[in-house]
């Protein structure tokens, strides 16, 4: 009989202290849980493409770059894939393994492909960012700004997450404050938050 997965074992799972090698047995366990059918049945809510989202972000975090981007690819392709919820993880893995070009193609399909989920391109963002490609970041986080201006349903703090963004990989590539640097310290402050450092 098939063990029963819930959010709660994923919970458990996600709250144990891992470290090193800890990061593979963990993300092991997930894939199996993602794709052994016979051993494990997923209960409602559990979805195969983040158990596998997740897998690939522990296996990123062991340095296992090759698991990592098969583990995100597989993500993607998941009978219960939301569309592009693992473009974020793939460009951040493609620019981890030196994979530049491919993580540029897949960033664009992203932007090519109409959506409107602003979310979808902060996590794109926030790899450039990671990998320290600022012009590329900054050009994300606008994107992802005007996004968020497009949605009725935004409010203030999401336009900050975006502005905030934008305001460190400016900062960092050494560019001068500008109008929209200028509104993000305002609006930090409004908001009781502490400056970026």
């Amino acid at each position: 009989m098939a063990q029963l997965i819930t959010e709660d074992d994923l919970d458990e799972l996600e709250l144990r202290v891992a470290d090193g090698r800890g990061h593979v047995a963990r993300a092991d366990l997930l894939e199996r849980w993602a794709t052994d059918d016979a051993a494990f049945e997923l209960a409602e809510g559990v979805r195969r493409a983040h158990l596998l989202l997740t897998a690939a972000e522990h296996f990123e975090m062991a340095g296992e770059l090759d698991r990592a981007l098969t583990a995100a690819r597989r993500a993607a392709e998941a009978s219960d894939a939301e569309p592009h919820e693992a473009t974020g993880r793939l460009v951040a893995i493609q620019l981890a393994l030196g994979e530049r070009d491919a993580a540029l193609r897949t960033a664009d399909e992203l932007r090519g492909s109409g959506s409107g989920q602003w979310w979808r391109h902060l996590h794109v963002a926030e790899a450039f960012e990671l990998a320290d490609e600022l012009e590329l970041a900054e050009r994300w986080f606008a994107i992802t700004l005007r996004l968020i201006e497009r949605d009725p349903e935004h409010d203030v703090a999401d336009r900050l997450i975006a502005l905030s963004g934008r305001f460190r990989v400016r900062r960092d590539a050494g560019k001068p404050e500008d109008v929209l640097d200028a509104e993000t310290s305002q609006l930090r402050e409004l908001l009781g938050y502490e400056p970026i450092p």
